[in-house]
């Protein structure tokens, strides 16, 4: 049985009531910038940011929250919405600008995050997530020690007219239609109080004790999952949490990220 918490918050554990309020939270302030931002780029930019905070509060310092491109070598991605990555051991390059460029060792976790989530934006979500996914593999195809489990790529939204099951199916037909590999899928969408949607690398190493998804392994015949719950904002978090932790860290090793063959300089000297 779902419970409400403006009833029921007795009988809840601490934990998922307090994400139960802060969640309440998040959406009454995101209604509150409905009613005065008119301009929809802004109304979006200030959505990210109540994402953002909830992130930089309570994801351990070891990681930082901001917005900006992924490094691919001598290219970059599309712009992400909210980037959780690795500061301890990392340079971000731009660092101090709105739009910092990040390498891929720096990446856990790219979420994008959409006002009210519309079918065309989840197709263009999913599409995104398997360019994003393929190019960060490829950037690490000369790393001498990649990462155990790739970034997680997220969908956040506040709000949508789709029901859970519709988000599923317009996935899993966009995906199909496609030829998106499972490791290369979106790997959540977290409707805020309404429940989510899990696959790819998340989903897969939910149900096979933590264990992540490896391009080119057998891949299990059920891959998505939709899950009615009040409270998705405490499980997106902790599920975000354990799977990012998991991933262990990652040292930059900046010249793999360089063509082969590069010419790196010319020796003009052996003592």
């Amino acid at each position: 049985m779902s419970r409400n918490v403006s009833r029921d918050c007795d009988s809840q554990p601490m934990l998922e009531e307090y994400f139960a309020a802060l969640s309440e939270i998040m959406a009454q302030e995101s209604e509150t910038l409905g009613r005065f931002y008119r301009h929809p780029g802004k109304l979006g930019e200030n959505r990210e940011a109540l994402v953002m905070r909830l992130l930089q509060t309570y994801l351990p310092k070891r990681f930082g929250v901001g917005s900006g491109f992924a490094l691919f070598g001598d290219e970059v991605s599309t712009q992400q919405d909210v980037v959780v990555y690795d500061q301890l051991t990392n340079p971000i390059l731009f660092p101090d600008t709105p739009a910092p460029l990040f390498p891929p060792s720096a990446l856990v976790a790219l979420i994008e995050v959409k006002s009210t989530l519309k079918a065309g934006e989840l197709r263009e979500v999913v599409t995104k997530t398997g360019a994003i996914k393929a190019g960060l593999r490829q950037a690490f195809a000369h790393h001498p020690a990649p990462p155990r489990s790739e970034a997680l790529v997220a969908l956040f939204a506040f709000d949508s007219r789709l029901e859970l099951p519709a988000i599923l199916a317009t996935i899993k037909a966009e995906e199909e239609a496609n030829e998106i590999a499972m490791v290369d899928r979106l790997d959540v969408v977290c409707l805020l109080g309404r429940g989510l949607v899990l696959g790819g690398s998340l989903f897969y190493s939910t149900t096979n004790n933590g264990e992540p998804l490896v391009a080119g392994a057998p891949e299990p015949r059920q891959q998505r999952l939709a899950v009615a719950a009040e409270n998705s904002l405490f499980i997106f978090y902790s599920r975000l949490l354990d799977y990012i932790l998991g991933r262990g860290e990652v040292r930059p090793q900046l010249m793999s990220y360089l063509p082969p063959d590069m010419p790196l300089g010319e020796i003009i000297g052996i003592g």
